[in-house]
């Protein structure tokens, strides 16, 4: 669900980077796909330790994406790598990386409605690495 969700957003965002923060149209592309890795890492992450709570909320849209602790350290790890693995200066990227996150955030809240959406998101084998049978509850997020 994440890819086609990216997929399906991918040349709004391209675009919105290119307009709002001068980037150029081939790192604006790159700076998407960036977005979509260090999301999925992210999101993989928080399941797998069981703090998964704080980013349900924010896909249900209880709360917003920069509300979440969990949330706010992608976008600090997504600020870092448009800096140092596409050469965004880091003005713009602490700029860029917020509004990218939490647009993608908004985007996939709209398409999970429950936990029982999450895991096919997560996509297969987290399932059993999950603690406390959050693998049988979590279901459509990744594919």
């Amino acid at each position: 669900m994440l890819n086609d969700l990216i997929n399906s957003v991918k040349g709004q965002l391209t675009g919105e980077l290119q307009n709002k923060f001068q980037m150029q149209p081939d790192t604006a592309n790159k700076a998407v796909d960036l977005a979509k890795d260090d999301l999925e890492n992210g999101l993989k992450n928080e399941a797998t330790s069981g703090n998964f709570g704080g980013i349900l909320d924010v896909l249900k849209g209880n709360k917003s994406a920069t509300e979440q602790p969990q949330v706010n350290n992608m976008i600090g790890k997504y600020v870092n790598n448009l800096s140092t693995k596409l050469g965004v200066p880091e003005s713009i990227a602490k700029q860029a990386g917020p509004f990218v996150i939490s647009f993608i955030m908004q985007k996939l809240s709209g398409k999970v409605s429950s936990e029982g959406d999450l895991m096919g998101m997560l996509g297969g084998g987290l399932k059993d690495k999950l603690p406390g049978g959050l693998g049988d509850k979590l279901g459509g997020m990744f594919k």
